[in-house]
Parts: C-alpha cells; sequence; structure tokens
C-alpha cells in the first residue's frame, strides 16, 4: 500500500474519532452552486469524517470579501483563485504553497500544466491548481467566407493572409464609403488584443525588472492592429460601434463583422446568450512574422487553501476530488478541464457528440499546450480590467485605435502610466 494512502487512511480515522472536519468552501458564481453542492455530495460519501460547507457569491461581491478576510487572516480553507489575485494574496501570505502537494500528486503528463504555470506559478513556486482553463481564440462567420468565395482559416495562417481576407470581407454594399460588413472588429479588451502579441513571439513585460517595456515583436503586433484600423480601413474604430465586451460579441452574432478574437467561453454565448443563425468556427488566431510555435493566451480558474486553514490536507483531498472528478460537461462549453482525461473525453468534444458548433472545438486543446499570459501584482489596474475596465492600458489601446493618439504618444503615455503602477505594485524591487 503508498505510503500516501495510507497517510490519507489515518487522517481519515482520526478525523472520525475526533469528530468531524468541516471544511469552508468559497465559490465565485452562484450559478454554478448546485454543480458544486453535488460535488460536494459526492466527496462527502468516499470522505467520511469530512464536511464542506458552500458560500458562492456573485464576482464582485467574492473578491470584496475575500480580500478582506485576507487582510483579518481569516479566508475559508478552500477558496476559488484567478490569476489576477494570486500574487497579491501570496505577499500577504495568505496562501498555502502548493508546490510539494501538485509535485507529489500531480503527473505532469495528465494535465495542461503550462496552464499552472503561466496563472499560478509565484516566485517559482505554485499556489493554486487550475480546475478549468480559457483562451483566445479567431471567431469566424463560415457563411460570409464562402458567399465573398474566401478560403476559411488555417492552422498556417499568417498575418497577410488574414489581411487578405479582411479585405475582401469588409463590405460597402451601398457604395456610401461605410461598410455594412467589417472583416475584422477589435477593441483594447485583453481577450480580444493580446493573443496577437504571443502569436508573434512578443512579450509587454521586462519581466526581470517586472516594468511595462514592450518588446519589438510586440511593438510590431500592436502597429498590425492598429493599421488594420487606420490604415487599411478593415475594422472600424471600436468608438463607431461602441465596442466593448458585450457589443463585439453582438456584432459578430448580427453578421456586421466576419471575425473577431475573443475568449472560448464565447462559445456559450454563441450558441445559447444569442444563438448565431449562421455556420461559424474557429481558428488560432494568425502567426505573425516572428512566429515560433502556437502560443495561447491563456488562463485559468483555480482552487487555492488558505494558510489560515486549521485543515490543510483534507482541504488538499477536497480539491483533489473536484478536479478529477467534475464531469467535463458540466462546464462552459468553451472552458477546458485541467484534467486531460476530462478535456479530451467524447463528453468535451460535443461537435462530434452534438453537432454542436464549433466543428474545431478541439484546436483549443492542441494550442493550450503552451498557454501564457501577462499577468502582474496590480494587472487589473494597469491592464484595464473588472473594476478598472476602459482605464490603464485598455484606455490607451482604444485611444490609439480610434485615432486620438499616434503610436509613438501611445508608447509615452503607456510608459508613463503603467510603469508608475509597476513600480508602486514592486515598489521593493530597484
Amino acid at each position: 500500500m503508498r505510503k500516501g494512502v495510507l497517510f490519507l487512511m489515518i487522517i481519515f480515522m482520526v478525523s472520525i474519532a475526533l469528530g468531524e472536519v468541516v471544511l469552508q468552501y468559497w465559490f465565485w458564481d452562484p450559478n454554478f452552486a448546485d454543480q458544486e453542492r453535488a460535488m460536494i455530495r459526492e466527496f462527502e460519501k468516499t470522505h467520511p469524517g469530512i464536511k464542506v460547507e458552500l458560500t458562492a457569491l456573485d464576482p464582485k461581491s467574492y473578491w470584496t470579501k475575500l480580500a478582506a478576510m485576507a487582510a483579518a487572516k481569516k479566508m475559508p480553507d478552500v477558496v476559488a483563485m484567478h490569476p489576477n489575485s494570486v500574487e497579491d494574496l501570496v505577499d500577504q501570505g495568505a496562501l498555502v504553497d502548493l508546490t510539494d502537494y501538485i509535485l507529489r500528486d500531480f503527473n505532469k503528463e495528465d494535465y495542461f500544466w503550462s496552464v499552472l504555470e503561466s496563472s499560478f506559478r509565484v516566485h517559482d513556486r505554485y499556489y493554486a491548481v487550475p480546475f478549468a482553463w480559457v483562451g483566445s481564440v479567431l471567431y469566424y462567420n463560415k457563411d460570409l467566407f464562402d458567399k465573398y468565395g474566401v478560403p476559411y482559416p488555417t492552422e498556417d495562417w499568417t498575418w497577410d493572409d488574414f489581411l487578405k481576407a479582411a479585405k475582401k470581407l469588409t463590405i460597402d454594399e451601398d457604395g456610401d464609403g461605410k461598410p455594412e460588413i467589417w472583416g475584422y472588429m477589435v477593441f483594447s479588451r485583453y481577450a480580444v488584443f493580446d493573443g496577437w502579441i504571443l502569436q508573434n513571439g512578443g512579450d509587454y513585460l521586462d519581466r526581470e525588472n517586472m516594468r511595462w517595456a514592450p518588446d519589438e515583436n510586440a511593438k510590431e503586433a500592436i502597429k498590425f492592429i492598429y493599421e488594420l484600423v487606420q490604415v487599411h480601413k478593415v475594422a472600424p474604430r471600436p468608438k463607431d460601434y461602441d465596442l466593448d465586451k458585450k457589443k463585439i460579441k453582438i456584432m459578430f452574432s448580427q453578421q456586421k463583422t466576419a471575425m473577431i478574437t475573443e475568449g472560448t467561453w464565447n462559445i456559450k454565448y454563441m450558441r445559447e446568450d444569442m444563438p448565431a443563425n449562421f455556420n461559424w468556427d474557429i481558428a488560432y488566431i494568425p502567426r505573425g512574422p516572428h512566429w515560433k510555435g502556437n502560443v495561447m493566451h491563456a488562463w485559468a480558474d483555480g482552487l487555492a487553501i488558505s494558510s489560515s486553514s486549521k485543515h490543510k490536507e483534507e482541504a488538499w483531498e477536497f480539491i483533489k476530488f473536484l478536479i478529477k472528478k467534475r464531469p467535463a460537461d458540466w462546464y462552459y462549453p468553451g472552458k477546458v478541464p485541467f484534467y486531460k482525461k476530462e478535456a479530451f473525453s467524447d463528453k468535451w468534444d460535443d461537435w462530434k457528440t452534438k453537432g454542436l458548433p464549433p466543428e474545431h472545438k478541439k484546436l483549443i486543446l492542441e494550442y493550450g499546450k503552451n498557454a501564457k499570459h501577462f499577468y502582474t501584482k496590480y494587472w487589473k489596474f494597469w491592464r484595464g480590467y473588472a473594476s478598472a475596465e476602459g482605464a490603464g492600458l485598455s484606455a490607451l489601446i482604444d485611444s490609439l485605435l480610434n485615432g486620438e493618439i499616434t503610436l509613438d504618444e501611445f508608447y509615452k503615455k503607456a510608459d508613463r502610466e503603467i510603469n508608475r503602477m509597476l513600480r508602486k505594485a514592486y515598489k521593493k524591487r530597484k
């Protein structure tokens, strides 16, 4: 009998002898509370002596209350975790270092390890473990491609291929100088914009000094997207359509644009929330001139254990159960289980089992072998996310795409404003 199994049996026997262990589990989405409770019931059946109490909050309330509890050093035992918060909580000493647990119990080949690395590694240690992940892809309208005789995107599509297609798919039907159909739509949102940087081998950050310092490959990508709007006129200015995370999907669903880039979780939106009544699919974001391999702009939903927990071993057992036992078809259609056995199952491949679009949904699994992101402390403030939506880099990108500032002005303002925040975030660094 393995020592680990024997050790756990001893824990459970001691738990029963001493009385029930109660774990407090906090999750950020009430829409999934019933599923979480079902998982809890299954866990409790196989783990006598452990009881789990769920608190499911809406995201805004969740992060506000979690921050307050972290400051008071009284966090729940198990907490749902996002990459943009993990480093701040680590610096507060609020999370357990899970590195030894993960390396002991997880075989790298069985999981999307790059997602763990890019999302929850801080100071070369792991402080949360993914249960699911998402990333950015190219959505395209197959009917419009067919109508105008444009070949579908392929895995090896380059920026030149993309631009040629976008030009053919920018259609001014009545000749008034304003297209009724655009080849592409883009605005500043990270899930819309940042994947282009990675598919050109670029980076926004000087990671040694934790400063905003986009390299030449990143600058090349920014210039390319800028010129799609301001030079080639295959994408509108964001302000012309008030583009935001909802409006860009509406425009795609209404066939006002042939292509967008967005997060994979929007597969659910295209199917259910505002069904796209046409044939559509997904593809890789096109390769830039300095592409060396497919890199997905991806990030994880994870689980962490609080430093204040008195039941860390039991909490870890619960986390492992959630990761390995949650069925693939319980996730949002575009979310990928961290555990490959579920991700590569027929339950996840619902094009194969149910004929539900996108046809090439499985490319997400291949794309996700090399996941990266630009998370830092204060990321949501300098990038412009959640409560800071429309601020920081997001505001500057939109100003650039709208033609309100030049590329030179963009870089000068970004250097000043973003590095002011990063200096504050990493003030102990020289």
